[in-house]
C-alpha cells in the first residue's frame, strides 16, 4: 500500500489572487493516490472554494510579522506531517522558503510573472525547486549554475471539455473584439481603444474584468472624447464558469499586456476555437501561438488594426484560427498534461 504523502499548497487568498483557478485545478486533480493536499492562505479565511473541505483549509494571517510567520508556519508543518510545500505566492521573499528549512520540507513555488531582483534570487536558491511557466525564463532568470539543475519549465493547463466552443444565438452584425483581464494599466485596454477608432463603425469592444478605478476613468476620458461611447461596453467580473459563453460571443480576443508570463485568457480563448491577436509582452504569448496556431501577435498599434481588418475582412480566417488554437491546446496544454507534470515532479523530489 502507498503511504500518502501530505502536500501543502500556499496562496495568499481566494479573493484577489491570480492564480486561485489554476492552483484550484490542481488542487482538485492532484492524485490522491499518492497526495494528501492541504491549502493555506494569509487573508480572507472565510473566502474558500466549496471544493475545499474545512479540514483541509489552513490560515496563517499575513500580519503576524516576518519571524513569528516563520515559526508558526514551521510549527504547522511538522504537525500537519506535510513532506512538500508548493507556493503560488507572487511575492518574491523567501519567508516560506526559510519555514520550510527550518521545518525539514521541500519547498517549490511557481514563477509566474516577468518581474526578477537579487530577492527572487535567494528565493530561487532557498527553494528545493522552482517551476516557470514561460520557456524565456529559463535562459533569464535560471541559467545561474545553482538554479539550472532544479528548475522546470510547466506551462499552464485547461480543461479542454469546460473550455470549448459553444453555440451562440448572436443577433447582431457587430464583430465583437473581446478583452478579459483586469481593467487595468498593464493590461492596456486604452491600446485596444486606439484601434478601434481605426475600424470599421460595426467593431465593437466588450470588456470584462474587476475595474482598477483611476484606469477606468482614464479609459472613460478616451471613449468620450473621441466617440465611442457606443461601440464600447465594460461588462464587469465574469466567474471562471461562465468564460466559455463569454467567449462564445468573440469574433477575436485580444490581449493587449505590457508584461505577462504566459496568460491563462490565452490558453482559454483558443480552447474555445476564439482567435487571439497577443502582444508580445514577454515571450509566453508568442510560445502559446507560435507559427500562427490560434492567433498573431503584434508589436504597435498599427499591426494590432491591420491584423484585425485582415480579420474582419476574412471570416474563414478566424475558423481557421480558431480550430488550429483548439487542436493546438488538446495537444499541448490540457490541464491533465499539467497536473501529471507536477505529479512526476513531486514524486522526483521524495527520492
Amino acid at each position: 500500500m502507498i503511504k500518502k504523502v501530505n502536500i501543502l499548497y500556499t496562496i495568499p487568498n481566494f479573493k484577489t489572487a491570480g492564480s486561485q483557478f489554476v492552483l484550484l485545478e490542481l488542487y482538485k486533480r492532484i492524485d490522491r493516490t499518492y497526495f494528501n493536499p492541504y491549502v493555506l492562505v494569509e487573508k480572507f479565511p472565510a473566502i474558500f472554494p466549496a471544493e475545499i473541505p474545512e479540514e483541509e483549509r489552513l490560515h496563517i494571517p499575513e500580519d503576524a510579522g516576518k519571524r513569528k510567520y516563520i515559526n508558526a508556519l514551521a510549527t504547522l508543518l511538522r504537525a500537519k506531517d506535510i513532506s512538500i510545500v508548493h507556493s503560488w505566492d507572487y511575492k518574491s521573499n523567501s519567508i516560506e522558503a526559510l519555514a520550510c528549512i527550518k521545518a525539514r520540507v521541500r519547498y517549490v513555488y511557481t514563477k509566474k510573472n516577468n518581474a526578477w531582483s537579487k530577492r527572487w534570487l535567494t528565493k530561487s536558491i532557498l527553494s528545493g525547486h522552482v517551476v516557470y511557466n514561460n520557456p524565456e525564463m529559463k535562459d533569464r532568470f535560471f541559467s545561474h549554475f545553482l538554479l539550472k539543475k532544479k528548475s522546470s519549465f510547466i506551462p499552464h493547463g485547461v480543461d479542454t471539455s469546460v473550455f470549448t466552443k459553444l453555440a451562440t444565438d448572436k443577433k447582431t452584425n457587430d464583430f465583437i473584439i473581446g478583452c478579459i483581464g483586469v481593467i487595468g494599466e498593464n493590461k492596456n485596454q486604452l491600446l485596444v481603444l486606439k484601434a478601434l477608432g481605426n475600424l470599421p463603425k460595426n467593431v465593437v469592444l466588450h470588456c470584462y474584468g474587476k475595474e482598477e478605478e483611476r484606469y477606468r476613468a482614464a479609459l472613460d476620458s478616451f471613449i468620450e472624447t473621441n466617440g465611442l461611447q457606443d461601440r464600447v461596453s465594460f461588462k464587469g467580473f465574469v466567474d471562471n464558469e461562465d468564460i466559455p459563453k463569454v467567449q462564445a460571443t468573440f469574433n477575436v480576443l485580444v490581449l493587449a499586456s505590457k508584461n505577462e508570463g504566459l496568460p491563462l485568457s490565452i490558453l482559454e480563448a483558443m480552447a474555445c476555437g476564439v482567435p487571439v491577436l497577443s502582444s508580445n509582452s514577454g515571450g509566453g504569448a508568442m510560445y502559446l501561438l507560435q507559427d500562427h496556431a490560434g492567433g498573431f501577435i503584434f508589436e504597435s498599434e498599427a499591426e494590432l488594426v491591420s491584423q484585425l481588418l485582415q480579420l474582419y475582412e476574412h471570416p474563414e480566417l478566424c475558423t481557421q484560427l480558431g480550430a488550429a488554437g483548439r487542436k493546438r491546446v488538446q495537444e499541448h496544454f490540457s490541464i491533465k498534461k499539467e497536473v501529471n507534470a507536477y505529479k512526476e515532479l513531486y514524486l522526483s523530489l521524495l527520492t
